[in-house]
């Protein structure tokens, strides 16, 4: 819609003659259009209804929302990224089980004693411990990773 059919709707809008149809266009005109400076004054006027209907929005959700669609570009580079990392924490997991695989030593039958056992005992708890300090290792790398992500994307939308 053009600015003179605006003014002459708006026109007809203060002397009480506008049909519901022409609100209607002078609501979206105010809502989604691009607004001279000299009819900014009366913006809140004719959106109030529409903030009032759904106050979650603001007046910059339609450009957010494309803004959104227009970044999906970025977003599957991401998935990329992400997916790349899972397929490292397979990796790391997969020779980390291997290589303590390798290196697992039959236990001797130890229940000549209770003390042996006793002691057999502690050495698995501390082979597990070992395992479980070395997985914990990599989820902290993978949570700066993620932290560092965050950083990014609160930078990039500066």
């Amino acid at each position: 819609m053009d600015l003179k059919q605006v003014e002459i709707i708006l026109e007809k809008y203060w002397e009480g003659n506008s049909s519901m149809e022409e609100e209607r266009l002078i609501k979206d005109f105010f809502a989604f259009g691009d607004v001279p400076e000299h009819l900014e004054q009366y913006r809140e006027l004719f959106i109030a209804e529409e903030l009032w209907v759904n106050p979650l929005l603001g007046r910059d959700f339609d450009k957010e929302i494309i803004e959104k669609i227009n970044g999906t570009k970025n977003q599957s580079r991401w998935n990329l990224l992400k997916i790349a990392a899972i397929g490292l924490i397979l990796i790391i997991t997969s020779i980390s089980v291997y290589q303590f695989d390798n290196q697992k030593v039959l236990a001797e039958d130890t229940t000549e004693s209770p003390e042996a056992a006793l002691a057999e005992t502690k050495r698995a708890f501390l082979m597990i411990a070992e395992a479980m300090t070395i997985s914990e290792k990599q989820v902290l790398m993978f949570s700066k990773l993620d932290e560092t992500n965050e950083k990014i994307k609160t930078k990039d939308k500066n």
